[in-house]
């Protein structure tokens, strides 16, 4: 996207999320522009980034002047689908994506559903699926495993199915859905991929429809049974809007919370002293977790809309610009951690890792995803304790904008 800018405002085109060497280390560039351009224009795709997270609180607690609503883009179903899905994809209506007073009505809803209770409730079966993928990924005949494909990603998308009440066993569904869903709104499908797209997503759009058929039927202590129970008289949620807010579920507490246990694991071998700590101490597991996704933060950061004329550090940001909120850069904040590019879990300055997000839109899930790190992390310091790297590992991230996603990491035992 081209568009004319000030001649004040910095530009940083070296930057460029989509580049397999800045997917693999992205924090060389993102500090040269945090010391030297917090604020800057990314002319390849036409955006503003904000680097530093003193700017980042400021924005994500000022929604009227920072919009969210760019945050989720979803496109019209192709006219062949439409009698199929009469209310659009199931994800349309998005938490991610509204602004108050829409964003505080979607949230009690979400809260409801992600409590602190539902979720402890569910921690022990959270850990058998930890610990039965475990036993499974052991079997390895030459003791060795993809940790992503074979572990890391399939604790939280079997989580969330457990939370739905849902069968935990059809991942490889989940995970279809889950791609489909994400190209769908990450990319520019063209009519015919969109076609292709609409035929997987109907089946994700039936499945949640039955959910919550039966969840009405015969409410139990799932997270849908939670959300419908939530409703005042006079403002239930919508059939669009309960199909937006379990499909975010599984779209937005996956992807992230899988990578976020990659890096970890990735992190913690990277720096064995800090494994065996953990190993004799497991009362730093919530720590390990929170420094990994500071470390490596498994997004790059949101979308924001400036609904006006503003200005950030001086620099002019006109109405209508998209801003991006690069937490990823604000994870490595100088002005903000002590030795910032060191992994340490016994740092005593992080409380809640700028990754999660600030203001409203600080992340509804981050209990459960806590939960499912320190679960996954406590499981494989149990039965796998001489777990080791193949080599550095071999990581391999999907390029996304917004969510680089680890899809390999090489282990051996």
């Amino acid at each position: 996207m081209n568009m004319a800018i000030s001649s004040d405002v910095p530009v940083f085109a070296e930057l460029d999320p989509l580049d397999p060497d800045q997917v693999a280390d992205p924090h060389f560039l993102l500090a040269q522009a945090r010391r030297n351009h917090p604020v800057f224009f990314m002319p390849k795709y036409g955006w503003y980034v904000v680097t530093r997270l003193d700017d980042i609180t400021r924005i994500a607690n000022d929604p009227e002047t920072f919009s969210n609503r760019m945050f989720v883009t979803v496109p019209e179903v192709p006219a062949g689908f439409r009698t199929r899905l009469p209310l659009g994809f199931p994800m349309k209506v998005q938490l991610a994506a509204a602004d108050p007073p829409a964003h505080g009505r979607l949230k009690r809803y979400m809260q409801a559903a992600l409590s602190p209770r539902i979720i402890a409730a569910h921690a022990d079966q959270i850990r058998q699926i930890a610990r039965q993928l475990v036993d499974e990924m052991l079997r390895s005949p030459d003791r060795q495993a993809n940790l992503v494909t074979s572990y890391a990603d399939r604790i939280p998308m079997m989580a969330i199915a457990a939370l739905l009440d849902a069968p935990v066993e059809d991942y490889d569904r989940y995970r279809l859905w889950v791609d489909a869903s994400l190209e769908l709104i990450t990319t520019n499908p063209s009519p015919e991929r969109l076609e292709c797209l609409a035929e997987t997503l109907q089946d994700f759009d039936s499945f949640i429809r039955k959910l919550i058929h039966d969840r009405r039927e015969r409410p139990g202590e799932d997270a849908i049974s939670k959300m419908l129970a939530a409703a005042d008289e006079g403002d239930a949620l919508g059939e669009e809007e309960i199909l937006g807010l379990v499909s975010s579920m599984l779209l937005g507490g996956t992807d992230t919370t899988s990578t976020a246990i990659g890096n970890m694991v990735w992190n913690l071998l990277h720096h064995r002293d800090q494994w065996e700590a953990v190993r004799a101490d497991r009362s730093l597991l919530a720590k390990a977790f929170e420094e990994s996704v500071r470390f490596r933060d498994p997004g790059r950061g949101p979308i924001r809309v400036a609904t006006q004329d503003v200005e950030i550090r001086g620099i002019p940001i006109p109405k209508g610009s998209l801003i991006q909120l690069c937490t990823m850069a604000a994870d490595h904040d100088e002005t903000v951690f002590d030795h910032a590019d060191r992994f340490d879990i016994f740092r005593n300055d992080l409380k809640i890792a700028p990754a999660w997000g600030r203001g409203i839109h600080m992340c509804v899930g981050r209990l459960l995803a806590h939960l499912e790190g320190e679960i996954a992390l406590d499981i494989l310091l149990d039965h796998v304790p001489d777990l080791e790297l193949v080599g550095d590992g071999g990581r391999l991230y999907t390029p996304q904008l917004m969510m680089p996603t680890l899809r390999c990491l090489n282990v051996s035992w």
